[in-house]
Order: structure tokens, then sequence, then C-alpha cells
């Protein structure tokens, strides 16, 4: 049984990558404890941030202080990412229990994937993604994963923490439970209709949507012929095709939802709990699902913080 235990990792770095603890961090943290009513929340903490958002994400956290890794087998560990990977492996193994991001907003509850042993979920084109990972204490696919590591190289940026579980969950399917990309990464950064979780009145068809599709009728032959879903840089069709709704209606059936912070930070300093509760965008709607009645006050609840502030 894999423990409901929810884990987060944060400051690593002094600098928190120039980001610090936002409101999308304050919201991952209030959705995990609100969709799976998890018996630990732990924070796992180089340096410790600060400001309104973190001192009102605190009280759900059993913060864990830890040393930032500077390697692994002996390999270097350089960008703050690499160990962020490390880290979380190292935490599961230890205490079993979910993995998130910071960037992870949660929509329906692990319960029913908490039997499973280890489970991932696809990353469309790219692998498997460790930004959401649900583990029983010192699972062997976890340890046969982190023994990989004596081969690492801080030079390929996500080889290890995205192809590498992919190779291993065909090489031992019985290790592992796959689920498919709407589960955890739906949409993905690079998928056209992404505007349609932003706002309700910027169109989710336009020109370069119309190229994509284009694009796409053009190579579906040769991923239907391919081996490998990892090969199609394009999204499936039914996203272009689909509209708004057709993306809520997905949405409402995932786990999860990934923000991918890197590519989508520009949008997401602009979430504030104003925008939350009066934008139509996908992504407040589903935040208002997820919070209820009973908990969207409370976003306001702030000791005067200026409520049009990420900060």
């Amino acid at each position: 049984m894999i423990p409901n235990f929810i884990h987060f990792v944060f400051g690593l770095n002094s600098d928190f990558g120039d980001k610090g603890f936002s409101f999308v961090h304050y919201l991952a943290v209030v959705s995990a404890w609100k969709v799976n009513r998890p018996e630990n929340i732990f924070f796992h903490y180089c340096y410790e941030p600060n400001g309104i958002w973190w001192e009102n994400a605190k009280p759900y956290l059993s913060l864990n202080r830890i040393n930032s890794p500077t390697k692994i087998f002996d390999r270097p560990l350089e960008h703050y990412a690499h160990k962020a990977d490390v880290v979380r492996l190292e935490v599961l193994m230890k205490y079993g229990g979910i993995y998130l991001d910071m960037d992870v907003i949660c929509i329906n509850s692990f319960k029913p994937l908490l039997q499973e042993v280890f489970v991932m979920g696809e990353q469309p084109r790219r692998g498997l993604g460790n930004s959401v990972m649900l583990a029983r204490r010192e699972s062997e696919f976890l340890r046969i994963w982190y023994e990989s590591y004596r081969d690492f190289d801080g030079n390929r940026y996500d080889h290890h923490s995205i192809a590498i579980p992919h190779t291993l969950a065909q090489r031992y399917p019985s290790l592992i439970h796959v689920l498919d990309e709407y589960a955890f990464f739906y949409p993905m950064w690079q998928d056209p209709t992404q505007n349609a979780l932003w706002s309700d009145k910027s169109p989710i068809w336009h020109w370069p949507v119309l190229k994509k599709v284009i694009r796409h009728i053009y190579v579906k032959t040769y991923n239907m012929l391919s081996s490998s879903r990892l090969t199609s840089p394009y999204p499936p069709l039914s996203h272009l095709l689909g509209g708004r709704e057709w993306q809520f209606d997905r949405l409402k059936q995932s786990y999860c939802i990934h923000l991918w912070e890197t590519a989508w930070w520009n949008q997401l300093q602009q979430l504030t709990p104003q925008v939350i509760v009066k934008n139509n965008g996908n992504l407040p709607r589903i935040i208002r699902q997820v919070l209820g009645q009973d908990l969207i006050p409370m976003l306001f609840d702030t000791r005067n913080i200026d409520i049009t502030s990420n900060e």
C-alpha cells in the first residue's frame, strides 16, 4: 500500500530559481490537502522561503530541512533541477508516498492508485514524467532507477529523469503502473490549445493552431507507423479539434494538472485570487471546482494582502 503522504521539494538553492514561493505554490499545497486529505504533507527544503503565500501555506506542512545534494555516486550535481530529481527519489525510497512538483494542482484524489507499487504517467513524446510519482517505500523500480545514476551525465538535461524511467518501464513492466498522459500531464507545455487555460477571451482557434492541425495531418501516417510514441512533436488531433469545453471536461477527469512553471511562468505570474474568482479560463474554472465554496474565501483571508499580487 502506498502511504497517503504528500511530498514537496523546494528551496534547494538560495535564489529559489529567481521565483520564490508564489501564489501558484500555495495553490499546489492547498489543493493537495483538499483533494487527498493526506496523513501528512512533507515539505523538504534546504533554504526556507518567505512571503505571505509561504506563511499561509505553512500550517498545512511538516517541514523537513535537508542538505542540498552536490553529487550522486561521485557524479556532480550542479543544476538545481538535477538536485531536485535526486532528492525526490531519495524521499520516496525512504518514506514512500506521493511526490508532487510545486506547480502541480490536484484535481481528483490519488486514492484509487494507492494499491499500486509504483506509479508514473506518460509525458507524451518525451518519456515518463517525474513531476508526479507514487511509490511504496523501498520500491524495487525506484532502487533500479536510482542505481542508474551511476552513469549520470549532467549535460543531458532530462535524460535520467524522463527517458530512463521510460526505458526501465519497458524492461520491468511488472514493477510499475504507467498511466496515460491525461492522468497527470495534460496539456503539455507545447500544446497550442493551452491558451484556453488562461482566458475565455482568447480564441482557441487562430492561425498558429491551424498550422499545427495541417502539420499534424501530414505526419499522422508516420506517427501511426512509428514504434514509439516519443517521436511525434505534435499534440493529438483531438486536442486541436475538441475546443475549450472538451479541454475542461478532460481536465475534470485528470488526477492533477502540471502547470509547467519553466515554460508558463509569465502566465502563472498573472494568477491571483482575483483571477481565480473572476476569470473563466479553464484553469481558474478547475481551481474553483477543486477548492469549493468553503475554501475560495480563504484566498482573500491573507492579512490584508494586495489580492492583485502573485507574491
